[in-house]
């Protein structure tokens, strides 16, 4: 006889409603968000109606037989937000994640005109789907695995970006990009990414967990920098030939950059207060021989933040990004952070940005722990900093 799984079987999001149904392998089951009893009965199903919109919820459900838990499922999903941000459509992408002992599942709301995701388990490529789904049975009990879905779509296709004349503009740009070997001219990138903690972790009982650890702080890192040592003005007949890069690959501690933005979240200060700094790279310019023909430092006034707190143990923050090059008339780099960073340890992150120059994005959890990178962007070119050329987009959340 064939053991059957203790598994989800489906999850269905409304506007008003959260609904999931489990195999029903007998028992009581026992249902808790967040660490909350919130039902318990023989029924294999659970509703949940009492909710914030576009809010990250952690379900756990019990099987429980003569008085033991027998068997876990862990459950992360949120309910459809009110509104969508026509900006960034992974804002308030609904992504549910479960977590068996025999499965580790992801599905996601599609992204509109996308026809495949490529999924990566810990930076390898595992395979492409076309259905907004992937389970992985092949996995450690003991082990944290990050999954990364990767998809793009042609820019013409952007509701959110374009208008009919920018539509013919990137057309246009398109056939310019090709012959510049750009590879994909006005293509936007999405990559949602979830981090797993051990499924050994996520699979204890409620009650039998160790009391978590509240984060007492969070730190984010956000720089722009140029790889090359000197870049060449696509503009022939500006009498700045070069302008002098940054030398370097993906660096947490990068000396030299474009833009620089650190923020620290305190949660174990009086006011949890958020501290901002911004820093502008040198701009130095030089002639076909290479020599300094001027040098500038561009105005930081185009980085802003706005704090947004949500409840209590739950704050976050808007970062925009506009910079310039303070010598010739030229694309500024733009980008945008949405992020709420939990005192439970949990995250969720969002933006979008110009495909060029690099991006590097890194986030530290605790006071004493690693810095790690939460996206990392490779210049297509210059010529990607058109304000008519498509955006990428990313989000990284974790659960457990």
């Amino acid at each position: 006889m064939v053991e059957e799984n203790f598994e989800v079987e489906t999850v269905t999001h409304r506007p008003d409603l959260i609904f999931f149904t489990w195999k029903d392998l007998g028992g009581t089951y026992k249902v808790y968000r967040n660490g909350q009893l919130l039902y318990e009965g023989t029924v294999p199903e659970f509703g949940d109606g009492s909710f914030k919109h576009a809010k990250m919820y952690s379900y756990s459900i019990e099987r429980v037989v003569n008085e033991e838990v027998v068997d876990v499922i862990a459950l992360q999903t949120s309910a459809f937000a009110e509104q969508q941000n026509v900006e960034n459509p992974l804002q308030f992408l609904v992504l549910t994640t479960i977590v068996a002992k025999t499965q580790i599942a992801l599905s996601w709301e599609g992204i509109e005109d996308v026809e495949a995701y490529d999924i990566y388990r810990n930076g390898v490529y595992v395979q492409t789907v076309r259905e907004t789904q992937y389970i992985d049975r092949n996995f450690s009990l003991n082990e944290s695995y990050t999954y990364k879905i990767h998809s793009k779509r042609p820019l013409g296709k952007s509701k959110e970006r374009l208008s009919g004349s920018k539509s013919v503009m990137s057309m246009i740009f398109g056939k310019l990009g090709k012959r510049n070997a750009t590879g994909e001219p006005a293509v936007e990138q999405f990559s949602v990414t979830k981090s797993i903690a051990k499924p050994k972790k996520l699979l204890t009982p409620v009650l039998d967990r160790e009391k978590s650890r509240s984060v007492d702080s969070w730190k984010f890192r956000y720089s722009t920098f140029l790889e090359e040592a000197f870049i060449q003005n696509p503009n022939i007949l500006s009498k700045y030939s070069y302008f002098q890069g940054d030398g370097r690959k993906f660096d947490l501690d990068g000396r030299t950059y474009r833009t620089r933005v650190d923020l620290a979240l305190a949660y174990d200060e009086p006011g949890m207060p958020l501290t901002f700094t911004k820093a502008v790279g040198k701009t130095t310019a030089y002639n076909r021989l290479k020599r300094v023909r001027k040098v500038g430092v561009a105005s930081g006034e185009g980085i802003q933040l706005e704090r947004s707190d949500h409840q209590k143990g739950e704050a976050g923050f808007l970062l925009v990004h506009s910079v310039g090059n303070p010598i010739v008339s030229a694309p500024a780099i733009d980008y945008e952070v949405r992020a709420v960073l939990r005192k439970d340890g949990t995250y969720d992150l969002t933006g979008y940005h110009d495909q060029a120059p690099h991006h590097e994005i890194y986030l530290q959890r605790g006071e004493n722990g690693e810095w790690f990178p939460l996206h990392l962007a490779e210049s297509k070119g210059l010529a990607w900093l058109s304000p008519i050329v498509a955006w990428q987009y990313w989000r990284f959340s974790n659960f457990g």
